[in-house]
């Protein structure tokens, strides 16, 4: 196994990868990555062009966009069984739903910013429909299901989880009424212990952190 390296802010979605690499019980580096200049300096930009977070150095290659990151750790961890086996349907489903979560975060980000789609000539250029249209499509899918694909949790809980739990507290999209399907679905794979541990190391790592410049 290559030298795991990840760069990354408490309070970022980087805090996705943190938590897949527990889950995969990988050995791994954390590099702090302030917001504001440190994450605008040639240093960082030298590993991240974009000036963004995460970003995993997998021995001399750099990787980014957390989705792909925590797909690429399932990919190399099989013995945690967190993505199907690439010859199978089941693989082809976790393709859909890792495209899919795209859209619903277009739909989520753009309610945020109050982008009309009060037209159902607006509803068809934007694609993914409306907002209720899109996160329907997961609440429908979940209905009675604990997993996005499957009978066990793989890397798409646990991004799914993330990701509402980002659009619930930080984003105010989402409803916190826990008897909706997607809060249920969350709160089961927000109570694995991984979570715990990520949640604590960016709250320790977070205090830790000098100010942002």
């Amino acid at each position: 196994m290559q030298d795991i390296t990840l760069y990354t802010h408490p309070f970022s979605r980087g805090t996705y990868v943190v938590w897949m690499l527990k889950e995969c019980g990988a050995e791994y580096t954390v590099v702090p990555i302030q917001f504001g200049a440190q994450i605008q300096s040639a240093e960082y930009l030298a590993i991240n062009p974009q000036g963004r977070v995460p970003a995993l150095k997998f021995g001399d290659t750099v990787l980014t966009e957390s989705l792909a990151i925590i797909t690429f750790l399932a990919e190399q961890f099989p013995d945690k069984h967190l993505i199907p086996a690439a010859d199978t349907l089941e693989r082809g489903e976790y393709y859909r739903w890792m495209c899919l979560s795209l859209h619903l975060e277009y739909a989520a980000f753009n309610k945020l910013h109050n982008l009309p789609v009060d037209t159902p000539e607006r509803r068809r250029q934007i694609g993914y429909g409306d907002f209720d249209t899109a996160w329907n499509t997961l609440r429908e899918h979940l209905k009675n299901r604990d997993y996005i694909i499957g009978n066990s949790f793989t890397a798409l809980d646990l991004y799914y989880s993330g990701l509402i739990l980002l659009l619930t507290q930080n984003f105010k999209v989402l409803p916190a009424d826990e008897t909706d399907i997607l809060q249920r679905y969350a709160a089961k794979h927000l109570a694995r212990p991984a979570f715990a541990e990520t949640m604590a190391w960016a709250q320790e790592t977070v205090a830790q952190m000098p100010p942002a410049e």
